[in-house]
């Protein structure tokens, strides 16, 4: 497996999600269901608002069910990698884990959005907190264990780490300031819940797309190596 591969399904999880969103966005605009703004800075909809109704739903679903198998793919990669890159370490493993639950709660979420009330609003919203928190945690666990290594890595490598990192800082920074709203209850409450949801996935989703500028930065991808023959 040369880095190819692998730098285009970890690009793919960077695209595809940017695609669903702005596209059901701008069908929802287009048939009346949600008003025009900057929703990254107005917090007019939120992401869930956006890909509700009419055609967009079907845009949004139909991009989120095979988007939450190139994450779990992504995943197993970046398990492979981090192995090679660092050593094996029970980390790696961990985010592996919740990485797979967070691609499978996303599988939840884009099922129900769009249902009724009452159950089906509990399980979107299980799955949507399940699919951010625990993607979030697993890239923090991968940037630690990169960290703890980089004496290890090159120096091109560490700059691209570093904006992993950054991206990392950013959603735990959105999470407070999702926590002060709910705390606060501010009278602009609703636009900003949305607008800490819109930035919280960008900076999410750039995570994936950085790590495809990593793979493909590498001579070959780790799981590419072969080993040299035994001595006889």
């Amino acid at each position: 497996m040369t880095a190819r591969l692998p730098s285009a399904i970890a690009w793919l999880n960077c695209v595809v999600p940017l695609l669903a969103v702005t596209g059901s966005y701008a069908i929802s605009l287009y048939q009346g269901s949600v008003v025009a703004c900057f929703p990254f800075t107005h917090g007019c909809t939120s992401i869930s608002g956006a890909a509700r109704y009419g055609d967009a739903l079907f845009l949004f679903r139909g991009l989120m069910m095979p988007l939450s198998m190139l994450l779990a793919i992504y995943w197993w990669l970046q398990w492979h990698w981090l192995t090679q890159r660092v050593g094996p370490r029970r980390r790696h493993t961990v985010a592996l884990w919740l990485g797979v639950i967070s691609a499978l709660a996303l599988v939840l979420y884009a099922n129900y959005l769009g249902s009724g009330s009452g159950f089906y609003e509990f399980m979107r919203r299980t799955g949507i907190i399940f699919h951010f928190a625990f993607a979030l945690l697993a890239q923090l666990l991968c940037v630690q264990s990169l960290f703890s290594a980089r004496h290890q890595l090159p120096a091109r490598t560490l700059r691209l780490v570093r904006w992993q990192f950054a991206l990392v800082s950013l959603q735990w920074l959105w999470g407070f300031v999702s926590l002060t709203i709910d705390i606060t209850q501010p009278a602009f409450e609703y636009e900003a819940k949305n607008i800490v949801e819109w930035n919280f996935a960008w900076a999410m989703v750039g995570f994936y797309g950085i790590s495809g500028w990593l793979w493909w930065r590498d001579p070959h991808f780790p799981t590419s190596r072969t080993h040299p023959p035994a001595q006889s």
